[in-house]
Protein backbone atom coordinates (compact mmCIF):
# COMPACT_ATOMS: atom_id res chain seq x y z
CA UNK A 1 0.00 0.00 0.00
CA UNK A 2 1.51 3.53 -0.97
CA UNK A 3 2.55 5.17 2.42
CA UNK A 4 2.58 8.90 2.58
CA UNK A 5 5.35 9.33 4.40
CA UNK A 6 7.17 6.01 3.45
CA UNK A 7 7.33 5.81 -0.56
CA UNK A 8 10.55 4.37 -0.53
CA UNK A 9 9.49 1.79 2.15
CA UNK A 10 7.91 0.82 5.63
CA UNK A 11 10.54 -0.75 7.81
CA UNK A 12 8.42 -2.29 10.59
CA UNK A 13 10.85 -2.97 13.72
CA UNK A 14 9.60 -4.95 16.57
CA UNK A 15 12.18 -4.11 19.58
CA UNK A 16 12.63 -4.69 22.88
CA UNK A 17 10.16 -3.05 25.28
CA UNK A 18 12.76 -2.68 27.70
CA UNK A 19 14.82 -0.76 25.19
CA UNK A 20 14.48 3.16 24.54
CA UNK A 21 17.56 3.93 22.30
CA UNK A 22 16.89 1.23 19.35
CA UNK A 23 14.10 3.65 18.29
CA UNK A 24 15.63 6.77 18.05
CA UNK A 25 18.73 5.96 17.09
CA UNK A 26 17.12 3.86 13.83
CA UNK A 27 15.04 7.11 13.42
CA UNK A 28 18.47 8.96 13.33
CA UNK A 29 19.76 6.76 10.24
CA UNK A 30 16.26 7.02 8.40
CA UNK A 31 16.96 7.99 4.92
CA UNK A 32 14.52 10.15 2.63
CA UNK A 33 11.42 8.46 2.04
CA UNK A 34 11.46 5.91 4.42
CA UNK A 35 8.80 5.31 7.20
CA UNK A 36 9.74 4.08 10.55
CA UNK A 37 7.25 2.06 12.36
CA UNK A 38 8.38 0.20 15.93
CA UNK A 39 6.45 -2.62 17.49
CA UNK A 40 7.72 -3.74 20.93
CA UNK A 41 8.41 -7.15 22.88
CA UNK A 42 8.71 -7.86 26.06
CA UNK A 43 12.71 -9.53 26.78
CA UNK A 44 11.91 -9.65 30.81
CA UNK A 45 12.53 -13.19 30.80
CA UNK A 46 15.63 -14.10 28.77
CA UNK A 47 14.85 -17.86 28.78
CA UNK A 48 12.37 -16.92 26.30
CA UNK A 49 13.15 -14.05 24.41
CA UNK A 50 13.09 -15.60 20.94
CA UNK A 51 9.37 -16.89 21.80
CA UNK A 52 8.26 -13.29 22.83
CA UNK A 53 8.99 -12.42 19.45
CA UNK A 54 7.29 -14.93 17.43
CA UNK A 55 4.39 -14.30 19.72
CA UNK A 56 4.19 -10.47 18.94
CA UNK A 57 5.48 -10.27 15.16
CA UNK A 58 2.34 -10.80 13.36
CA UNK A 59 1.26 -7.24 15.21
CA UNK A 60 3.83 -5.51 12.46
CA UNK A 61 1.54 -6.51 9.66
CA UNK A 62 -0.42 -3.63 10.66
CA UNK A 63 1.31 -1.02 9.22
CA UNK A 64 1.87 -2.68 5.87
CA UNK A 65 5.13 -2.83 5.97
CA UNK A 66 7.63 -3.98 2.91
CA UNK A 67 10.32 -5.18 5.64
CA UNK A 68 10.39 -6.38 9.06
CA UNK A 69 13.29 -6.03 11.45
CA UNK A 70 13.45 -8.50 14.27
CA UNK A 71 16.18 -6.79 16.22
CA UNK A 72 17.49 -8.52 19.01
CA UNK A 73 20.27 -10.83 19.50
CA UNK A 74 18.93 -13.97 19.88
CA UNK A 75 22.25 -15.89 19.71
CA UNK A 76 22.73 -14.33 23.38
CA UNK A 77 21.30 -17.68 24.87
CA UNK A 78 21.59 -21.28 24.46
CA UNK A 79 22.01 -20.87 20.13
CA UNK A 80 22.61 -23.03 17.34
CA UNK A 81 22.77 -22.64 13.75
CA UNK A 82 19.89 -25.29 13.64
CA UNK A 83 18.15 -23.09 16.24
CA UNK A 84 18.27 -20.17 14.38
CA UNK A 85 17.03 -21.69 11.21
CA UNK A 86 14.18 -22.66 12.46
CA UNK A 87 13.66 -19.74 14.29
CA UNK A 88 13.65 -17.92 10.84
CA UNK A 89 11.05 -20.26 9.66
CA UNK A 90 8.90 -19.42 12.95
CA UNK A 91 9.09 -15.69 12.41
CA UNK A 92 8.04 -16.16 8.52
CA UNK A 93 5.10 -18.33 9.26
CA UNK A 94 3.66 -15.31 11.59
CA UNK A 95 4.27 -12.79 8.39
CA UNK A 96 4.13 -14.70 5.42
CA UNK A 97 5.15 -13.25 2.51
CA UNK A 98 6.74 -9.91 4.10
CA UNK A 99 10.49 -10.08 4.21
CA UNK A 100 11.96 -9.38 7.56
CA UNK A 101 15.67 -9.43 8.59
CA UNK A 102 17.59 -10.75 12.08
CA UNK A 103 19.74 -8.61 14.13
CA UNK A 104 21.95 -12.35 14.25
CA UNK A 105 21.88 -12.59 10.45
CA UNK A 106 23.21 -8.83 10.02
CA UNK A 107 25.53 -9.08 11.88
CA UNK A 108 26.84 -12.30 10.26
CA UNK A 109 26.10 -10.40 7.12
CA UNK A 110 28.49 -7.89 7.87
CA UNK A 111 31.24 -9.61 9.41
CA UNK A 112 31.78 -11.56 6.38
CA UNK A 113 31.86 -8.58 4.43
CA UNK A 114 34.60 -6.76 5.66
CA UNK A 115 37.01 -10.06 6.04
CA UNK A 116 36.23 -10.64 9.95
CA UNK A 117 38.30 -13.94 10.87
CA UNK A 118 39.38 -12.90 14.58
CA UNK A 119 36.62 -11.35 16.90
CA UNK A 120 36.25 -9.39 20.05
CA UNK A 121 32.87 -9.77 21.26
CA UNK A 122 31.02 -6.98 23.40
CA UNK A 123 27.74 -7.79 25.26
CA UNK A 124 26.14 -6.21 27.77
CA UNK A 125 24.58 -8.67 30.04
CA UNK A 126 26.18 -11.69 32.24
CA UNK A 127 29.29 -14.04 31.56
CA UNK A 128 26.66 -16.94 30.55
CA UNK A 129 25.02 -15.17 27.98
CA UNK A 130 28.03 -13.67 26.33
CA UNK A 131 29.58 -17.33 26.21
CA UNK A 132 26.57 -18.03 24.29
CA UNK A 133 27.03 -15.83 21.60
CA UNK A 134 30.85 -16.80 21.65
CA UNK A 135 29.99 -20.34 20.65
CA UNK A 136 27.33 -19.26 18.27
CA UNK A 137 29.93 -17.05 16.54
CA UNK A 138 32.56 -20.20 16.93
CA UNK A 139 29.78 -22.31 15.08
CA UNK A 140 29.29 -19.65 12.15
CA UNK A 141 33.21 -20.08 11.45
CA UNK A 142 35.04 -17.14 13.23
CA UNK A 143 37.82 -17.59 16.30
CA UNK A 144 36.38 -15.47 18.89
CA UNK A 145 39.45 -15.46 21.49
CA UNK A 146 38.07 -12.61 23.34
CA UNK A 147 34.75 -11.65 24.84
CA UNK A 148 33.60 -9.45 27.34
CA UNK A 149 30.20 -8.16 28.87
CA UNK A 150 29.16 -5.12 31.20
CA UNK A 151 27.51 -7.20 34.25
CA UNK A 152 23.79 -6.18 33.24
CA UNK A 153 21.52 -8.56 35.34
CA UNK A 154 18.26 -7.37 33.70
CA UNK A 155 17.29 -6.38 30.24
CA UNK A 156 16.28 -2.86 32.23
CA UNK A 157 19.63 -2.64 33.52
CA UNK A 158 21.44 -2.52 30.30
CA UNK A 159 20.27 1.07 29.48
CA UNK A 160 21.88 2.99 33.19
CA UNK A 161 25.83 1.26 31.77
CA UNK A 162 27.80 4.42 31.28
CA UNK A 163 29.49 5.30 28.13
CA UNK A 164 32.75 5.36 30.47
CA UNK A 165 32.00 1.30 30.77
CA UNK A 166 31.50 0.98 27.14
CA UNK A 167 34.99 2.90 26.56
CA UNK A 168 36.77 0.60 28.84
CA UNK A 169 35.20 -2.14 27.59
CA UNK A 170 36.14 -1.77 24.42
CA UNK A 171 39.75 -1.34 25.74
CA UNK A 172 39.88 -4.62 27.25
CA UNK A 173 39.20 -5.77 24.06
CA UNK A 174 41.73 -4.21 22.57
CA UNK A 175 44.22 -6.88 21.38
CA UNK A 176 46.48 -7.10 17.93
CA UNK A 177 45.41 -10.00 16.98
CA UNK A 178 41.58 -8.90 16.67
CA UNK A 179 41.16 -7.91 13.08
CA UNK A 180 37.15 -6.92 13.88
CA UNK A 181 35.13 -6.16 16.76
CA UNK A 182 31.33 -6.95 17.50
CA UNK A 183 28.82 -5.43 19.90
CA UNK A 184 25.87 -7.19 20.47
CA UNK A 185 22.80 -6.49 23.09
CA UNK A 186 20.96 -3.01 21.24
CA UNK A 187 20.06 -1.13 24.58
CA UNK A 188 23.53 0.33 24.99
CA UNK A 189 22.62 3.66 23.36
CA UNK A 190 25.81 3.64 21.48
CA UNK A 191 25.30 4.43 17.50
CA UNK A 192 27.26 8.13 17.81
CA UNK A 193 30.37 6.25 19.36
CA UNK A 194 31.15 3.21 16.30
CA UNK A 195 33.05 6.10 14.06
CA UNK A 196 35.12 7.21 16.76
CA UNK A 197 35.57 3.74 18.10
CA UNK A 198 36.91 2.53 14.46
CA UNK A 199 39.25 5.50 14.47
CA UNK A 200 40.86 4.70 17.18
CA UNK A 201 41.06 1.11 16.82
CA UNK A 202 42.33 1.17 14.08
CA UNK A 203 39.90 -1.56 12.47
CA UNK A 204 35.82 -2.31 11.77
CA UNK A 205 33.31 -2.48 14.56
CA UNK A 206 30.69 -4.14 13.64
CA UNK A 207 27.51 -2.43 16.08
CA UNK A 208 24.58 -4.60 16.59
CA UNK A 209 22.01 -1.71 15.69
CA UNK A 210 23.43 0.03 13.17
CA UNK A 211 24.11 -3.04 11.00
CA UNK A 212 20.87 -4.38 11.27
CA UNK A 213 19.52 -1.10 9.93
CA UNK A 214 22.15 -1.08 7.46
CA UNK A 215 21.07 -4.90 6.29
CA UNK A 216 17.18 -4.21 6.40
CA UNK A 217 17.96 -1.11 3.92
CA UNK A 218 20.06 -3.16 1.62
CA UNK A 219 17.42 -5.96 1.85
CA UNK A 220 14.67 -3.67 0.82
CA UNK A 221 16.73 -2.26 -2.26
CA UNK A 222 18.13 1.28 -0.76
CA UNK A 223 21.55 2.24 -1.36
CA UNK A 224 22.01 5.28 0.46
CA UNK A 225 24.73 5.35 2.43
CA UNK A 226 24.33 5.98 6.25
CA UNK A 227 26.31 8.58 7.96
CA UNK A 228 26.29 6.76 11.51
CA UNK A 229 27.28 3.44 12.55
CA UNK A 230 30.56 2.86 10.79
CA UNK A 231 32.33 1.56 7.90
CA UNK A 232 29.92 -1.63 7.19
CA UNK A 233 27.05 1.03 7.04
CA UNK A 234 28.84 2.63 3.82
CA UNK A 235 28.93 -0.60 2.10
CA UNK A 236 26.36 -2.18 -0.70
CA UNK A 237 25.34 -6.03 -0.46
CA UNK A 238 27.08 -8.17 -2.99
CA UNK A 239 24.50 -9.24 -5.38
CA UNK A 240 24.31 -13.07 -4.27
CA UNK A 241 23.31 -11.73 -0.70
CA UNK A 242 21.08 -8.54 -1.90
Amino acid sequence: MPDRFGPRGVIAAIIPRQNSNIQPEYQSMCPEGISNQIYRFDVSNQEEVPEALIREVSYTLGCWPDMVICANAVEMRDWSVEKHARYREQVSEQIPGIPFVTATDACETALKMVGAKRLAVLSPMTSTLAKSATDYYEELGFEVPYSTWLKADESIDIINISQEAVDDAFNRLDHEDVDTFLHIGGALGILDKIDGLEKRLGRPVISIVPTTYWYALRKHGITDPLTLGGKITRMQLPEETA
